[in-house]
């Protein structure tokens, strides 16, 4: 029977197998990176397999023992290391052992290391931003100085010459100029009136105004991506002005300011002509602030939105208040008159007022009118206009020189709010049946005759009291007969909205007199109530709408 030294190459075998199977195990797990693994282990298993190997095919031992005499010494030595040595040293030199040197690696650990200080100084400016934004609420021109704050700051982190902010008004769909600093050469086609003077064409510019077409800062507003030419003579966009040096364009950067995802504004930045452009590190820099700006700003302006709104809110009220006191609460008895009125005054607006004012037997002043504003400014005319008609209607003066007088007076006033109104005066008396009247703007004053059955608009527009100091106004003498009509109202009756975006008109107001002509005044009025409430439906509106009627009965 064969001795068991006979069987010694089975386990060599085996233990071959296992080794190469234990060595594809470590390569595997080294590729994918799943675990840490010395590079000693490594040859370790190679000279092991190796010297298996060489014993099996020679019949000879020694080789076997003396290969894993090898792989001992070679583990004692990572053995000694790994009990003397320091661990977080051991940690980076077995980093360094089992994942070399990568140039790659490195240099992507470097692109991330810049992002991040990228995105952590990005961060850093849009609290600050945010922070200084905050600081401006409450303050009068709070967006103003907000706006001057990051003018200058931008200025500075891009060693820019000129800085100008413009943001969208999105009533008219214009960008408006509203912050301006250093130099800044007109890159659009100057107005050819405007003298080549650096103090007008700096003026110019702060007041401007451009469409959102047909100029470099709308196309690229609407383009909605950061710009930078580094070479004006190149781009068509830009115009030059002259040969003046103060006019002569550089280098420019334009950048949206977005709001959730829309553009909102523009920041531009300038260089003298013969300053080297914007370099790519200003470039980004100017885009990285005006994004931190467009974060900052967001809050400010929903800020200010809610404190106008509920400052007008609170005017509104407190305006809408005094309104009703003003207006007539009952309509006075007159002889040979039947008079119907209908007034609806919208929220926070107060900008109707009519009046009647029965000075003497022979004057009977009826006073139909429209301020332009809202809120306590419309209202502050209101009282002014009604004090005076009140104090000056019992004159012998014609209805067109007592507008001139109201006119003159209302001129006169050194405020910057505006003070416009549009007025219809008619004087009646009563004894002889005849009326004069003068109007200002745009309230209409309507006859019907009852003789014919024809209807017409009598007055013509002009302009309202409050223009100019010298305008001078017209006025118109008719003789009335017993089922005659007066009729004036304000625009905000005409100009109503259907639900289709269709006004009222004219047309259909004097379409319910001339049907009605047979009622009298009070009753007219409420047809015309009806026929407007028919016609709107559930269309909101948003301006006061106010008439009175006037029919002769004697």
């Amino acid at each position: 029977m064969d001795s068991i030294d006979s069987f010694i190459g089975i386990p060599i075998l085996i233990s071959i197998t296992l080794g190469l199977l234990l060595f594809g195990l470590l390569i595997i797990a080294k590729i994918r990176n799943t675990s840490k693994i010395s590079a000693i282990v490594f040859p370790s298993i190679l000279i092991f397999i190796a010297g298996l190997a060489y014993s099996f095919f020679s019949q000879k031992m020694i080789f076997g023992i003396f290969s894993a005499a090898i792989v001992e010494f070679l583990l004692m030595i990572y053995a000694f290391v790994l009990a003397v040595s320091d661990p977080m040293k051991r940690e980076k030199s077995g980093d360094a052992l089992a994942n070399p040197a990568n140039e790659e690696d490195s240099v992507d650990k470097a692109q991330l290391k810049a992002e991040l200080n990228k995105t952590t100084k990005l961060l850093e400016t849009n609290i600050e931003l945010t922070q200084k934004a905050s600081s401006f609420f409450g303050q009068e021109d709070a967006l103003s100085g907000f706006l001057e704050h990051f003018n200058n700051l931008i200025v500075e982190k891009t060693l820019a010459d000129g800085c100008a902010i413009m943001l969208l008004d999105d009533y008219d769909e214009i960008l408006a100029v509203k912050s301006v600093s250093g130099i800044f050469p007109p890159p659009y086609k100057l107005p050819e009136d405007i003298p080549h003077k650096p103090l007008r064409v700096e003026t110019n510019f702060k007041f401007s105004q451009f469409e959102l077409e047909g100029n470099i800062f709308g196309d690229i507003f609407n383009l909605g991506e950061p710009v930078n030419i580094k070479d004006p003579s190149r781009d068509k966009r830009i115009v030059q002005n002259g040969p003046e040096d103060f006019l002569k364009c550089g280098p420019y950067m334009f950048i949206p300011v977005k709001g959730q995802d829309v553009t909102i504004g523009l920041v531009c930045l300038s260089r003298k002509a013969d300053s080297m452009p914007f370099t790519p590190v200003d470039f980004e820099n100017a885009v990285s602030l005006t994004e931190a700006f467009s974060n900052a700003i967001k809050p400010l302006n929903s800020f200010l939105s809610v404190t106008e709104h509920l400052e007008l809110t609170k005017e509104g009220d407190i305006a809408t208040k005094y309104q009703k006191t003003m207006i007539p609460e009952k309509i006075p008895v007159l002889n040979s008159l039947s008079i119907g009125k209908y007034s609806t005054q919208m929220e926070n607006v107060c900008g109707d007022y009519y009046d009647i004012i029965p000075s003497r037997k022979d004057r009977i002043t009826f006073v139909m009118s429209d301020v332009a504003g809202k809120g306590m400014n419309s209202l502050v005319v209101m009282i002014m206009l009604r004090a005076m008609l009140r104090l000056i209607s019992n004159t012998n003066q014609s209805s067109a020189t007592l507008l001139e007088w109201v006119n003159k007076a209302i001129c006169s006033e050194k405020n910057s709010m505006d003070h416009f109104a549009s007025v219809a005066l008619i004087n009646y008396n009563s004894l002889d049946n005849s009326a004069q009247i003068s109007t200002s703007g745009t309230c209409p004053v309507i006859l019907y005759k009852s003789q014919d059955g024809s209807i017409q608009k009598i007055s013509s527009e002009c302009e309202p009291i409050g223009v100019v100091k010298e305008t001078k106004y017209s006025d118109i003498d008719i003789q009335l007969e017993s089922g005659d009509i007066l009729v004036t109202c304000t625009d905000g009756l005409l100009e109503c909205l259907n639900e289709s975006g269709v006004q009222y008109s004219l047309d259909n107001l004097q379409k319910v007199i001339k049907t009605n002509c047979k009622l009298n005044g009070k009753d007219i009025a409420a047809k015309v109530k009806d026929n407007i409430k028919k016609f709107c439906g559930n269309a909101q509106q948003y301006d006061d709408q106010s008439l009175l009627v006037i029919k002769i009965q004697g």
